[in-house]
Formats: C-alpha cells, sequence, structure tokens
C-alpha cells in the first residue's frame, strides 16, 4: 500500500513540473486561411460633361453711334467762258481765252453720328442706315496774265492792244449725308462683313472773280489807254445729289456695343455752274457774255466708329 502511496505522489509531482514548461513553448502559428479575392470593380466611365452653350449675337434691331476718319477729296475746276477781244477781232480765231482751271486732293478730318435698324436672318443681317459727316476739302487757285494781241486791219494798217486778266477760284466740300442700305454675312456670331450702298448728299460751295481789261498800245505812248473791261465776282453754296458705295467690318467688342470700320467712296458727278459777266466796252469786239464752270466732285472716306444697339 505505501508503494502504491508512493508511485501516485511521484505522478503527481511530473505532471506538475511538465505543466509550466508546455505553458513556456511558442504558441503554433494558426493556419492560413484562403480569402477569396475581391471581385474587380468594373471600370467607372466619366460623366458625359454638358457642352457649353453656343454665344450668340442679336445683330437685329436698331443702332445709333458715330465715326471719325479722314477724306481725301477730289476737286476739279475749269472755266473756259470769261474772256474780252479787241475790235477787229473775233473770238477763236485771232482772239482766245486765258485757260483758268485746277484741281486738288485735300485730305480733311471727318467725324459725324450714323442711324440704323438691321435684322438678322441666320447668318444674314440686312439693314437700312443714315449718316452725317463733317470735313473740309478745300482747293483754291489764283492767276494772273498778259496777252499782246495784234489786230490787223487790211494789209497796210495793224492795232496792237494789250489784255491783262486776273483769275482766282475755289470750290470746297463741307458737310456729306447718306441713306444706304446694308447686306453683310457673319463670319462669327460676332463679327459681320458688309456691303453698303445709297444716295449720298453733300454740301459744295465755290468763289470765282474775273477781271479783264483791255488796253490799245501806240508806239508813243505804249500801253495806257483802257478801251474795255469785263468782270465779275461770284460765289455759291449748293446741296449736290450722288452715290455712295462702300463695304465695312462690325464686331461686338461689349454686350450692346459694336465697333467698325468702313470705306465708302462717294461721287456727285460732274454738273456746270453760270454766272453773268459785266462788260463795259468803249472799243471791244467780242466780250463773253457770262461765266460757265465745270466742275467734278468726290470723295473717298474710311472711318472708324462705335454703336450702341438699341
Amino acid at each position: 500500500m505505501n508503494r502504491t502511496l508512493i508511485s501516485c505522489i511521484g505522478l503527481l509531482s511530473a505532471l506538475a513540473i511538465a505543466q509550466p514548461a508546455v505553458a513556456d513553448e511558442a504558441p503554433s502559428k494558426p493556419k492560413r486561411q484562403r480569402v477569396a479575392a475581391p471581385e474587380r470593380a468594373a471600370p467607372q466611365r466619366p460623366a458625359p460633361q454638358r457642352a457649353a452653350p453656343t454665344q450668340a449675337t442679336n445683330w437685329s434691331g436698331g443702332q445709333v453711334g458715330g465715326s471719325n476718319g479722314v477724306s481725301s477729296v477730289n476737286n476739279n475746276f475749269v472755266e473756259p467762258g470769261a474772256y474780252i477781244c479787241p475790235p477787229g477781232s473775233s473770238f477763236g480765231s485771232n482772239c482766245f481765252e486765258t485757260p483758268f482751271s485746277f484741281s486738288g486732293h485735300p485730305v480733311s478730318y471727318t467725324i459725324g453720328p450714323f442711324l440704323g435698324y438691321r435684322l438678322q436672318f441666320g447668318n444674314i443681317v440686312v439693314g437700312i442706315e443714315g449718316d452725317a459727316s463733317y470735313k473740309k476739302g478745300e482747293s483754291s487757285l489764283s492767276q494772273s496774265s498778259s496777252t499782246s494781241l495784234v489786230v490787223s486791219s487790211g494789209s497796210a494798217f495793224s492795232s496792237s492792244f494789250l489784255r491783262t486778266e486776273q483769275f482766282s477760284g475755289s470750290v470746297k466740300q463741307g458737310w456729306d449725308y447718306s441713306i444706304r442700305g446694308r447686306l453683310g454675312t457673319l463670319i462669327t456670331p460676332w463679327s459681320l462683313l458688309y456691303l453698303t450702298g445709297g444716295v449720298a448728299f453733300g454740301e459744295i460751295s465755290g468763289t470765282f472773280a474775273y477781271t479783264g481789261t483791255l488796253y490799245n498800245c501806240f508806239a508813243s505812248s505804249g500801253c495806257t489807254s483802257a478801251v474795255g473791261t469785263a468782270s465779275t465776282a461770284v460765289s455759291w453754296n449748293d446741296t449736290r445729289v450722288g452715290g455712295t458705295v462702300g463695304a465695312g467690318w462690325e464686331t461686338e467688342i461689349a454686350p450692346g456695343w459694336k465697333a467698325r470700320a468702313e470705306y465708302r467712296y462717294t461721287d456727285f458727278g460732274s454738273y456746270t455752274k453760270t454766272f453773268n459777266l459785266s462788260t463795259s466796252c468803249s472799243r471791244c469786239a467780242a466780250p463773253s457774255s457770262g461765266v460757265s464752270i465745270d466742275l467734278k466732285e468726290s470723295f473717298h472716306t474710311f472711318r472708324i466708329g462705335l454703336g450702341f444697339d438699341l
């Protein structure tokens, strides 16, 4: 019995010693578990972007504005109708007039307002416009001449005369006005190329003065005896009607505001002014009865402007 008791005590003691050793051993690694791979997400498509609205410009409606620029003026002045001839002569045979003519191309600053109305049909813009512009394009000339005239009376006798003449003339283009149609096409929603044309009105003024004096010349005393005079001094201010054509470009620079650049040619045609000539002749054969002045007026203009939509 003692042997059995001793055996039990020994077994218990061995178990008590072995338990701490088991506890000190490193814990075993857990078995790796296979994890299911995550499902691959479907690629995301970018959300469609909304197209920016196309900016549009309204070209229909009224417009008021102003412009300024440069005008190159064409003035042509020819006076073929004043003369005085000595006795015994005939005009066009042995007595001739003295030519008096001039032309000029002065350049003038020009400025003025415009007013118009337009309608837009897709890319086509049509309209009507009126404008007024001030300029000052003036040309002038003064001229003096002396002409010796010999008139034969038969084979044995001739008379000598001296004719002196003074000319002065001027012509000026002032205000001009126009009423025009316009036809254009939009090259972008903001830019318009256009043609324009219509009727033009122009203020044209001028002056002319002439004095012709005829002297009888003698060998002893020279040319001292006046035998006739012819003279005139006139002025005029007319409104001429003509035509104007041109082209331009217009673009929007801010909502409701449009800038433009434009070229135009305006022609008032050829015409003649006639005036009376005062004569006083004790001995003269053929003084002219009047003065005829041939005029031809036109101008080119390049201008820039700014308009506001009404």
